[in-house]
């Protein structure tokens, strides 16, 4: 019951309460994979292993092994399984496939149809064996992947659980010796190991049960064109990693620190007494007891200060302006005028995590550091890319596409409106304020196009008129007449909008034109927020998806064609629909036409997918 409620963190606790091992409460009778291993670390044995693992065509399951964090950690070996019927697991340390001809050995093996490999979390592995001079090209699957197709509402998608659903398995508990005691002399690299095995034979036991389940929901062509060979793109990227200039990035940290002390003084003269301006507590007495500001709304601790109460309040005094910006510099100065210090590795370069398997709608994100979340709204924000700089003898290019979110409406709507004017190279805001408000596009207000913009972007996240009344900070009824005119411009865009949430009402997900699947059981709700929630989500997820879809064909095509080429450029950086390459510039205008053709060409839309290309000596140049 508690694994069919998705009580995690419950079952552990009532094992503790029970007080017996986790193991025994087990009413299913899952089989138990334990491991047999065998340790081979001799050039000879393991020139021979890799030799008879070639002769055959069998997806090879592995699993690597670390001594803390996975991919994240020292890297300890990898566990590749032989046998599975018997449980036979071989163990191979690192110090041993750092051989020359062990690591050749192994390169050959997992070579571009080499033997086929299944992992766990493949991407942490790739990077685990490139440090042992090892390149996986020959991945076929990756578990982790497979399931986040499959249900991409989780949050996580640990070995464990999948193997309770999926193939009725679980792993024995590790030893005492693995919680918390870890030895870095070296006693424990056996425990390391063990873990490694089993977890080794729980990918293998994984294969079958979830390609036939990919199968079955008619994702195989994705996982295979698209995610299994994006794993190894963006290993790539985090292997080279972006370069900074760290003396750039303590200068705006010092900057920083220096404007916050600023603003708390200003905040302290506008209170009348010192007070620590991060605590809620004591900012809530400043503002409505001592400065008597009229509340606006009440949570269960006491009256909100949070930024949108804040907002609503300015003008009414001159703390109010001063506590939003000491905020969003105190936010600047911690998330990135310290984060990204703490961050660069010894190659003086800041090397993040990109994941596949967050996002429900299939875009890319990164963490350790959330490259993705770099400011570029306000001037101070900006300043941050003037630190991202390209390697000696290299110049930065990137390339963004130009608005594929609304090309993907127009494609997906087909409305002859939206069409003609993304085929006429008109300003499509300018086109769409002028449609919308009923005025000769020469006409068209500032004004205007910003609440076109506002309202073509609303529709790609399924915003409504409540929504929109907020962004626009007008009345709902204004929203929905600016919605409606919107809808009456572009009558396909509604019907479209309309059939999207029927079908995916009738089927219980919504699929990309690429065959991405997303389950959306709020639309069956009987709750009617619920149920408007899950239809901005029906909107949203065939428009979001598609574009993460040509995306992530793009940067596969790009990677590609730069290996085809032979080129030493590189693609360091994804950041939403732009990327970014290190170019020697003697090689500029090639690779400029490399990247063009593989954003451009990498699908087929009813309009054209439009790139922006620039370049410069740091972020901030390129992109002006």
């Amino acid at each position: 019951m508690f694994d069919f409620l998705e009580f995690r963190q419950l079952f552990d606790r009532l094992v503790d309460v029970l007080g017996v091992a986790s193991d025994a409460v087990d009413a299913g009778g899952a089989r138990v994979l334990e491991a047999e291993r065998t340790d081979l670390s001799t050039q000879k044995e393991l020139v021979a292993l890799f030799g008879a693992l070639a002769s055959s065509t069998d997806p090879l399951a592995a699993a690597g092994g670390w001594l803390g964090d996975e991919g994240r950690s020292s890297f300890e070996g990898v566990a590749l399984v032989r046998d599975a019927s018997s449980g036979d697991v071989i163990w191979i340390p690192a110090e041993a496939l750092n051989d020359p001809k062990v690591s050749a050995a192994a390169s050959a093996l997992f070579s571009d149809g080499g033997r086929p490999l299944v992992a766990h979390d493949a991407k942490a592995l790739m990077r685990g064996l490139n440090d042992c001079g090892i390149d996986l090209r020959s991945l076929s699957l990756d578990t982790m992947i497979a399931a986040y197709l499959l249900d991409p509402a989780e949050t996580k998608y640990s070995l464990e659980p999948l193997l309770d659903r999926y193939a009725d398995a679980r792993l024995p508990e590790d030893d005492d010796q693995a919680e918390g005691q870890l030895d870095f002399g070296g006693a424990d690299v056996s425990v390391v190991a063990q873990r490694s095995a089993r977890r080794a034979l729980g990918v293998d036991a994984l294969v079958v049960p979830l390609r036939e389940s990919l199968e079955s929901r008619g994702l195989l062509d994705l996982n295979a064109d698209i995610e299994v060979p994006l794993v190894r793109v963006l290993a790539e990227m985090e292997i080279l990693g972006v370069g900074v200039d760290e003396g750039e990035l303590r200068r705006l940290r010092d900057s920083l620190v220096a404007r916050c002390d600023e603003l708390r003084a200003l905040i302290w003269t506008d209170a009348g007494e010192e007070f620590n301006v991060n605590s809620t507590i004591k900012l809530r007495e400043i503002l409505f007891e001592k400065l008597e500001l009229t509340p606006q709304k009440k949570t269960k601790t006491g009256f909100s200060t949070d930024a949108a109460t804040l907002e609503k309040l300015l003008g009414e005094h001159p703390i109010i302006e001063h506590l939003l910006a000491y905020r969003e510099v105190e936010k600047l100065r911690s998330t990135y005028g310290e984060g990204l210090l703490a961050e660069i590795a010894s190659d003086g370069r800041i090397h993040a995590t990109f994941n596949q398997t967050v996002a429900r709608t299939g875009r890319l994100s990164s963490d350790a550091p959330n490259l993705h979340n770099i400011p570029v709204r306000s001037e101070l924000g900006r300043e941050f890319r003037k630190a991202f700089v390209p390697a000696k003898g290299y110049t930065l290019l990137i390339a963004d596409y130009n608005q594929i979110e609304l090309r993907c409406i127009a494609h997906l709507a087909e409305d002859p409106g939206l069409i003609g004017a993304f085929e006429s190279g008109e300003d499509i805001h300018n086109a769409t304020a002028a449609r919308v408000f009923d005025v000769d596009p020469d006409s068209v207000t500032i004004e205007q196009r910003s609440k076109a913009k506002m309202v073509s972007y609303g529709l790609a996240y399924g915003m409504e008129a409540f929504g929109l009344a907020q962004r626009l900070s007008v009345p709902i009824g204004e929203a929905q007449q600016i919605l409606d005119a919107y809808f009456v411009a572009f009558p396909a865009v509604h019907d479209y909008m309309d059939k999207t949430i029927a079908e995916a009402r009738e089927r219980g997900y919504t699929e990309t034109l690429f065959g991405r699947r997303r389950q959306i059981p709020e639309l069956a709700s009987d709750n009617f927020r619920i149920r408007q929630a899950g239809e901005r989500q029906a909107m949203n997820a065939g428009i979001q998806g598609l574009a993460a879809d040509i995306f992530k064909v793009a940067l596969i095509r790009l990677d590609q064609a730069l290996d085809a080429a032979g080129s030493t450029s590189r693609l360091i950086l994804q950041v939403h629909d732009e990327v970014i390459c290190e170019v020697p510039p003697a090689d500029l205008d090639a690779v400029t036409a490399i990247v063009l053709d593989a954003m451009s060409g990498a699908f087929d839309l009813r309009v054209p997918l439009e790139v922006h290309l620039s370049h410069g000596d740091s972020w901030a140049a390129a992109k002006g």
